[in-house]
């Protein structure tokens, strides 16, 4: 059995969360033999997305299926949010095995569950979600997008090493053990600088990495969080990791 904490966090995501937690509960049932937590980190949404979150709690509740919401009162962007939202599965005394970080605009499809639990029962202890290996596509993106986003995982890899292809997307599953040795708390990267950064510092800490590819869809609802632009003011980020001592 996999015990299994998802952290999504959100803002804003009422066209989107009901669909998102009825499919993570449909995967769930795919998977009897393992237990799923969902931990929506909301950041006081306005449009009452955590009300529908309190809601669905109730109804989708299984056997091995539940949700926790977390509002958080201060909104201080993506990455500490899940950095927020890390530190509230660690502390628990669930004895989580796994914690899987994704979006909640429906990008990250949950059917890719599967094959992160596959890689986790190979002990694998560090799983990225790659659009950048055989299988993997972003489909809905014009051609600048996709050049600057192989560009920068390209510019990326080379500075920081080519363990893994996808340094920027935040589909990922990290093992609770390897998360505690991380050091969250002392990312201080922001937008993709964050994805980079919480990756760079597993892969120093990991034991065994594995990818699987995903085909990553454009959200249907809401706007981006992340900004396009972000991905240029962190090349120097990269330089400055490379040189930076991991405890």
């Amino acid at each position: 059995m996999v015990n299994i904490a998802i952290v999504t966090p959100t803002y804003n995501e009422v066209g989107n969360i009901e669909k998102l937690l009825s499919t993570l509960q449909q995967v769930s049932k795919e998977h009897a033999n393992d237990k799923f937590s969902i931990f929506v980190i909301d950041d006081s949404s306005p449009d009452g997305t955590a009300d529908l979150v309190e809601v669905l709690a109730d109804k989708l509740k299984t056997e091995n299926f539940t949700i926790n919401l977390i509002v958080r009162k201060v909104k201080d962007g993506l990455g500490r949010a899940y950095i927020f939202g890390f530190n509230e599965v660690l502390a628990r005394k669930d004895n989580f095995d796994y914690i899987l970080q994704m979006d909640a605009d429906l990008s990250h499809n949950p059917a890719y569950i599967t094959g992160f639990l596959r890689q986790a029962h190979q002990d694998a202890d560090f799983i990225v979600a790659s659009r950048y290996i055989n299988g993997g596509a972003t489909p809905d993106w014009p051609l600048l997008r996709k050049f600057l986003s192989r560009g920068g995982n390209f510019y990326i890899r080379t500075i920081l090493g080519g363990r893994i292809t996808d340094y920027t997307g935040g589909y990922n599953m990290y093992s609770a053990e390897l998360m505690r040795r991380i050091g969250l708390d002392s990312i201080t990267a922001g937008g993709y600088g964050f994805l980079v950064e919480l990756k760079y510092r597993a892969l120093k800490k990991a034991e065994k990495v594995a990818e699987i590819p995903i085909v990553f869809l454009d959200r249907e609802h809401g706007t981006s969080k992340i900004p396009r632009s972000t991905i240029f003011k962190n090349l120097a980020l990269v330089i400055k990791l490379r040189f930076t001592r991991i405890e």
